[in-house]
């Protein structure tokens, strides 16, 4: 006798389908890129919008312009931009990209196709080969970023001397009307330093509101014959300072884009360097290659609640850099934190005696002296191009509001080679800010942070911690007057769960 079928048989065999839905990559069930952290719809309406056209010079163009709710899923462009090499060579340097989402005025993507699609450094159109970005022979421009909207506009600008024929394809799903599509949007942000600060870090990105980081690209081009490009310390993003404090730290440059002892012209869905030039010796000390390389973030996207603070670590070279994230835009929240840090130090710190010992920078400001000598560690140049010798600091170094963050790397980069080099370990540093009490009471003193801290308020030590494994968050109850306090903090950098994380995020709030 067969088994009967019941509402119980269909439930159980409905839970194990989603679980293995659960366990499957998107790809595997059809569906797009970020699929999961976008909670898109699983089927909708299939669209396709095509267009052939011209473009002349100085003219915009629209590409794409439909109201949804709707996801652009996969989009495809191509140029016949004329057989010139004097002229030619730079078309897709000289079409500007834009996107306008649900009726803005700003565009959220506003760079040149070259740099959305990961052609930097001012190359020719190269073969690009990951998950999201692809770039084909023959110009062919590939998409697989998803885009959801509400209304979406695509717009095309020609900035060059010469016009062009423009093919387009968009394959998109259009949703049910009332569907509750996801807030956030696809945002593309470039930025270049030509040259790059040679002990400091570039901003890739400052963002306000929620959402993850879906990519990064890194270019390089070296001018910085020194040492290899890659032993800057690599990436640190600085996340959600405002409400609970999290960093996220890189090792060596080339180390987030999962490479090892330098940069190979290797690309897979995830990871790759589609362009790698030779520029010195392949050794670890070598100036190595200029390179483009990116990271998709699609099994592991770096999510933030309110903010994110996403910095790459520099020598002099022309650098260039792009954040793909999702985001819906809105301002961080409010937070009682100095506007700016004065920076003091380094000191050198093997010892919790070595941390706890009274050092100049805990006089008033007025009394510091102008320039500090670092004469330890990695502060003792081995560098080309620098004296043999320790380092001098100009005091203080100034570092503006960032999130309620602070991070001492920023302005102590060490000057040996390789990563151990120029990242400093063994060391304490100050940090003097002022914030302005909005009335007398008690507060909560939030104060996150790796390794050894100290806390004074209006030169009262009103927090000691250690955190010997690694970033945590921790709360001391303060009691204040209105009006403006100072606050000085001193933390200890060490090898740690966070490879030599040296920062801290502080705010207060009312209450106990």
């Amino acid at each position: 006798m067969g088994a009967r079928w019941t509402t119980g048989n269909f439930v159980t065999i409905w839970t194990v389908l989603c679980g293995l839905h659960g366990a499957l990559s998107p790809e595997a069930w059809g569906q797009s890129l970020f699929h999961r952290q976008l909670e898109l719809p699983a089927i909708g309406i299939s669209q396709r919008v095509t267009q052939r056209s011209g473009i002349k010079p100085g003219e915009r163009i629209v590409l794409f312009d439909q109201a949804g709710p709707g996801c652009i899923l996969h989009w495809w462009l191509t140029c016949n931009h004329g057989q010139n090499p004097e002229t030619d060579a730079d078309w897709a340097h000289q079409l500007r990209l834009r996107y306008f989402y649900d009726g803005a005025e700003k565009p959220a993507v506003d760079m040149t196709l070259a740099q959305f699609f990961m052609i930097l450094l001012g190359r020719d159109v190269y073969t690009v080969d990951s998950a999201a970005i692809k770039v084909l022979p023959k110009n062919a421009f590939n998409c697989y970023f998803p885009i959801p909207f509400r209304s979406l506009r695509i717009e095309l600008e020609n900035r060059g001397p010469r016009g062009s024929g423009i093919w387009f394809m968009a394959d998109w799903q259009r949703y049910a009307e009332g569907t509750q599509l996801t807030p956030l949007r696809l945002c593309a942000i470039h930025r270049r330093e030509a040259p790059a600060e040679r002990f400091g870090s570039i901003p890739m990105a400052d963002i306000e509101g929620r959402g993850f980081v879906a990519g990064m690209v890194q270019a390089i081009e070296v001018k910085d014959d020194s040492d290899a490009w890659y032993h800057t310390g690599g990436d640190t993003f600085l996340l959600d300072g405002e409400t609970a404090p999290n960093p996220i730290r890189g090792i060596g440059g080339e180390d987030v884009f999962n490479m090892s002892f330098g940069i190979w012209p290797v690309q897979t869905d995830w990871v790759g360097a589609p362009l790698t030039e030779k520029r010195g010796a392949d050794n670890a000390l070598g100036s190595g290659y200029d390179g483009v390389m990116y990271r998709i973030f699609g099994p592991d996207p770096i999510h933030f609640a309110t903010s994110a603070s996403l910095r790459f670590g520099t020598k002099a070279n022309n650098t260039e850099s792009l954040i793909y994230a999702y985001v819906e835009p809105r301002p961080a929240p409010k937070i009682l934190a100095p506007d700016e840090w004065k920076i003091a130090g380094p000191f050198e710190c093997k010892t919790y005696e070595n941390f706890s010992r009274r050092e100049w920078a805990e006089a008033p400001v007025d009394q510091w002296p102008k320039e500090h000598v670092a004469g330890f560690g990695v502060f003792n140049s081995k560098l080309k191009g620098l004296p043999e010798g320790p380092t001098t600091f100009a005091i203080p170094a100034i570092v503006k509001y960032e999130h309620g963050w602070c991070d001492f790397v920023r302005c102590f980069r060490g000057r040996g080679p390789t990563n151990n080099g120029a990242q400093p370990v063994e060391a304490s540093a100050y940090a003097l800010g002022k914030m302005r009490v909005p009335k007398a009471g008690a507060y909560a003193l939030r104060v996150g942070f790796d390794d050894w801290i100290k806390v004074w308020v209006d030169g009262k030590e009103v927090y000691s911690g250690r955190h010997d494994k690694g970033f945590a968050e921790e709360s001391a109850r303060v009691e204040l007057p209105a009006g403006e306090v100072s606050v000085l903090v001193k933390l200890s950098n060490f090898d740690n769960m966070q490879w030599r994380l040296w920062a801290f995020a502080l705010r207060l709030e009312d209450g106990p």
